[in-house]
């Protein structure tokens, strides 16, 4: 993969890490000027996702919301027919490395693909990475938010087309459609084994059964109990309201009670929003950055979420290290 040019820009990698079900120390004031609260974790500036030197990733980042607010812009300044046009030349003015403008309609639908242009009017809504993690559909909840970020694994195509992880941000253009972009992080090591997957769904439909069988009250408890089978080092079970509620953290008990729906990462991933949205679905996988519990170091942890009631949902989760 080339070389991704490092602006001037001096940013902290370890900006606060605000993740539903992460484990944290309570702190308070400000790092790399973004403000802690309690619950959140001020990382070092030798973790998180796709770290390669002090500050690398986090100007990369920054570099890729700004190739995407100029997208968004120029969409809007050229009209989308246009936009759509130059977006889908593999030689056009927004092709800059592994930098290139993707667009889907709401619904889905592909607008802008200048890599693999055969994609261009498909749907692929309900399409999922190689961890089950359906992206298109993360994509489009958080353009409908507003914009935001999302993991997944796609191919590079500066990298002979190999599947890569990789994090993308995505615009609205208007209510119909949106842009997005992404930077590709392939040392990040996201592989997660069929059957290490499997235990993962099993171990939360068991807290689903188990909410279901006694309801609840009885069943969070539980959940919260650090003696109980549900709180298994790194594999505990978390449990919150749609609301954003934290009904069920046994290794963070003062988070117990707090709302946490506006929480996301330092790459600007809405965590609990994206858990949010798959339970509603029926259940489903997403990616988190958290402290592993096992390690005292942050690691990617892919996590799987399915309704408990008719307004609150389980989940849990495995890291990649030992996978």
């Amino acid at each position: 993969m080339k070389a991704f040019p490092v602006m001037l820009v001096h940013v902290i990698l370890g900006a606060a890490m605000v993740l539903a079900g992460c484990i944290s120390t309570e702190t308070k004031g400000t790092t790399a000027g973004r403000e802690t609260v309690p619950g959140q974790t001020a990382l070092p500036a030798t973790t998180g996702p796709g770290y390669t030197g002090a500050g690398a990733t986090d100007a990369r980042y920054i570099n890729l919301s700004w190739f995407v607010d100029r997208a968004a812009a120029y969409a809007k300044e050229r009209g989308k027919a246009a936009a759509l046009a130059e977006f889908n030349k593999v030689n056009g003015s927004f092709i800059e490395g592994e930098l290139y403008v993707f667009a889907y309609d709401m619904d889905g639908n592909t607008l802008a693909l200048p890599y693999q242009p055969e994609l261009i009017g498909t749907n692929r809504a309900g399409l999922a990475d190689p961890n089950g993690v359906e992206f298109i559909q993360a994509l489009i909840d958080a353009a409908r938010d507003g914009g935001g970020s999302v993991y997944y694994i796609y191919v590079n195509p500066e990298d002979n087309f190999r599947q890569e992880f990789k994090l993308s941000h995505v615009m609205p253009v208007d209510k119909d459609w949106f842009v997005g972009s992404g930077i590709y992080l392939p040392e990040v090591p996201a592989g997660f084994n069929a059957t290490s997957r499997g235990e993962l769904v099993a171990r939360v439909r068991e807290a689903r059964a188990y909410a279901k069988q006694y309801g609840a009250e009885k069943a969070i408890a539980s959940f919260n109990d650090k003696n109980s089978t549900f709180a298994d080092g790194s594999r505990y079970i978390f449990a919150y309201g749609y609301n954003g509620t934290t009904l069920a953290l046994p290794l963070q008990p003062e988070l117990i009670g707090t709302n946490r729906l506006d929480y996301s990462d330092s790459y600007g991933v809405k965590i609990l929003t994206w858990e949010i949205a798959e339970a509603k679905r029926g259940g489903g996988f997403v990616y988190v950055d958290y402290l592993n519990p096992d390690t005292g170091k942050a690691e990617l942890k892919l996590c799987y979420v399915e309704p408990a009631g008719s307004d609150w949902f389980v989940g849990s989760g495995i890291y990649t290290e030992g996978l």
